[in-house]
């Protein structure tokens, strides 16, 4: 029978929540990091995530999808299975749970087996092969996109960004403990860095992200990596709407490297607007969505 493996269980921490009270965003891959490393070792391969070790197991694209937000102390539990199994890579799903069963986000990855002195990918042994039978199972519909359009993610230079009229709202030097033992920058620390720089993006909040008791909220991200980056890497972040419909706006973000110009990734983000007394998401204006309808960059991609 066709299962998930059970990879993670805690709790949300009152220092991993945000000023929206509840879990930030990067937490959810900093549990999901913990839930990969766990089933990649039940997998087989118990020596991936060791210091010095030669090869490793790296995050090359990744979809959240926020269903029930995680207040501070919340309980919860990730369960983990592949929904594709190729010769260098794979993907999983991860559902993360409440206490009481209901689902609280899912976490899709593409995964990648890499020899670390090269930075080349190269096959799975056998023994994860043999062992990743057993939870080989079809993507489940809650799991798959919900508000994400369907966009191309091949990523864009600087020329191109500054050509599309994006704008920079973030900017900063990859730190050393940003990364893990692939000396290349963890998932989680460029959703950090995003969700620490997204106030000044203000062309796709003409009403503010944060109006009394209302604020902007992210409902769904997919984000992948075209170059790795690391320690001392520096960055910026330059940003664009994408779309805007119903209750959620598409926003596009690019991190670039600001001296050679190069992508190190691409995300697509659909954002809405929440009610913190209601914990309900609120409708805008008719004139807010015309004003998000007038900054849209046409071709924009991520």
């Amino acid at each position: 029978m066709k299962q998930f493996l059970p990879t993670w269980q805690g709790e949300a921490g009152q220092q991993e929540c945000d000023e929206l009270g509840h879990l930030n965003m990067r937490h959810y891959m900093t549990k999901a990091q913990q839930a990969r490393q766990m089933f990649i070792m039940q997998m087989g391969l118990v020596h991936a995530f060791e210091k010095g070790t030669p090869s490793t197991v790296r995050v090359r694209e990744f979809h959240i999808k926020y269903m029930r937000e995680a207040r501070p102390g919340s309980a919860l539990r990730i369960e983990t299975a592949i929904t594709r199994l190729g010769k260098n890579d794979l993907s999983l799903v991860h559902v993360m749970y409440h206490d009481d069963g209901s689902l609280a986000a899912t976490i899709r990855e593409q995964l990648e087996h890499v020899y670390l002195p090269t930075h080349q990918t190269f096959p799975w042994p056998d023994r994860l092969k043999r062992n990743a039978k057993k939870y080989l199972i079809e993507t489940p519909d809650y799991a798959m996109p919900k508000g994400m359009p369907d966009t191309e993610m091949t990523g864009a230079n600087l020329e191109t960004l500054q050509k599309w009229g994006c704008e920079t709202i973030g900017r900063g030097v990859f730190q050393s403990w940003e990364t893990g033992n692939s000396d290349t920058v963890c998932a989680q620390h460029v959703l950090g860095r995003l969700s620490g720089s997204i106030r000044h993006f203000g062309t796709a909040w003409p009403d503010g992200i944060e109006v009394g008791p209302v604020m902007g909220v992210l409902l769904e991200i997919r984000h992948r990596f075209h170059i790795f980056p690391s320690s001392g890497d520096p960055f910026i972040i330059c940003s664009g709407v994408l779309g805007v419909k119903d209750k959620v706006r598409q926003l596009v973000h690019h991190f670039v490297n600001p001296i050679t110009g190069k992508p190190y990734g691409s995300m697509i983000a659909v954002n809405g607007l929440i009610d913190l007394e209601k914990r309900q998401l609120v409708v805008p204006k008719k004139s807010v969505v015309k004003a998000i309808g007038k900054v849209i960059i046409p071709n924009l991609h991520a």
